[in-house]
Order: structure tokens, then sequence, then C-alpha cells
């Protein structure tokens, strides 16, 4: 006689073996597939989450802000040097402008090429050290006055007016350190003659000569001089 359900007793161990079976298959398939999948876990980084995004947008923000004062830093810096690159272009067109306005000397060109002398113009080829003007001679004499004038490239400027007395032989002339281009102009009454002379001071030799004569009692000496202390 057949057991219930119309299945021989022997049949049924077998049915559950199979299940038993295709059971473990399915927990092997899925511990190969679990230690498969595992090299590719390992040392894989997180996806970034919602609560990461804000931390990394605010690095960047600040990594950004530090960039921009950087730059705002150079600007500063080259802004300052342009104000003193402008400054000094400032201070050198002022230099020009007062070099352009200056005279020019005129000393130099006179000694490469001083004029001839004559009876009324007494020319000193060389520059002059500590000048003074001298009566050559020990006769009598009126007072020649002498009026010292300074040549520049717009105008000849007043410097002073001296007298040689007749109970002197000569006078300093009152003139500066420059070396610059002077004209003395000398007048004195008739009546005496003897010679003007324009001395080096410093070596006492003589520079330039002009006559005092009948019908000639006035006249110029031109020189570059230098006052000597």
């Amino acid at each position: 006689m057949l057991p219930c359900g119309g299945f021989p007793g022997k049949e049924r161990p077998e049915s559950g073996s199979r299940i038993d079976r295709e059971a473990s298959m399915n927990t092997l398939l899925l511990l190969l597939l679990l230690v498969g999948a595992e090299p590719l876990l390992v040392g894989a980084e997180p996806l970034p989450g919602p609560a990461q995004e804000p931390e990394a947008l605010r690095s960047e923000v600040t990594r950004l802000e530090s960039e921009v004062a950087l730059l705002r830093g150079s600007l500063r810096e080259r802004d300052q040097l342009l104000g003193t690159v402008r400054e000094e272009l400032a201070g050198v067109r002022e230099d020009l402008r007062e070099l352009r306005d200056r005279p020019q000397p005129v000393a130099a060109p006179f000694l490469a090429a001083p004029p001839a002398g004559s009876d009324k113009l007494g020319v000193a080829k060389a520059a002059v050290l500590a000048p003074r003007i001298e009566v050559e001679s020990f006769l009598r004499h009126d007072t020649v006055v002498l009026r010292l004038r300074r040549v520049e490239a717009t105008a000849v400027r007043n410097v002073a007016e001296l007298e040689l007395t007749p109970d002197a032989s000569g006078v300093d002339l009152p003139i500066d350190h420059s070396g610059a281009l002077y004209l003395v102009e000398w007048s004195t009454s008739e009546g005496h003659v003897y010679n003007l002379v324009l001395r080096d001071g410093a070596s006492g030799q003589p520079a330039a000569s002009v006559p005092v004569k009948e019908k000639q009692n006035e006249g110029r000496f031109v020189l570059v001089g230098y006052r000597v202390d």
C-alpha cells in the first residue's frame, strides 16, 4: 500500500535532498559573487555625500579668496611703483626745463676764440686769477672810474663801480668763483699819459694793457676771471 499522497515512501527524501542542494548552490554562488567583488571595494573612495559637498565648496571658496588677495597685493605694488616712476619723470622734466631755460655760459667760447685787442680794448687771452687794474708807472694820474659788468647769454649785468684814485696804484676787481666773462669799462680825465694794466693777481703777470693818452681817456678790458681767496 502506497503512502499518503500517492508517492512511494522512498521518494520524499530524494525531493528534499534536491532542494537542499539547490539552496547550497545558491549560497555558494552568492559567496563567490561577494568574494569576487571584494577587490573592487577595497581602496575605493566613497562617493561624496550631501554632507561632504558644503565642506568642499567652502574649501574652494577659501582658495579663490586667497588668490584674489594675492592679486590685489600685486596690483597695489604695481600702482605704487607707477606712482614713483611718475614722480621721477616729473622731476626729470622739471630739470630739463630748467636746463633749457638756463643761459648757456659764454666764457668758454670767448677763451676758445678771443677777439683781437686794440688801444681801446684790452683782451685777456687766458683766464685771469684774482684780477686787478693797475697804473703801469708811478707818474701822477687822475682818478680812473671803473665799471665792472658781467656778460651773460641774455644780458650784461652791473657788478660794481670802483675808483682808482691818484694815491693808489691799483684796485682789485670784486668777481666771484664762477669763471664768468667780465667787461671792465674805464674812463678818466685827459692830461696824463700812462698805461692801464689788467694784471693776474695770482701770478703777478700782466694779462692785457691799454694806453691812456691825449684824446683817449676811456676804453674797456674784457676777461674771464676767477676769484682767489
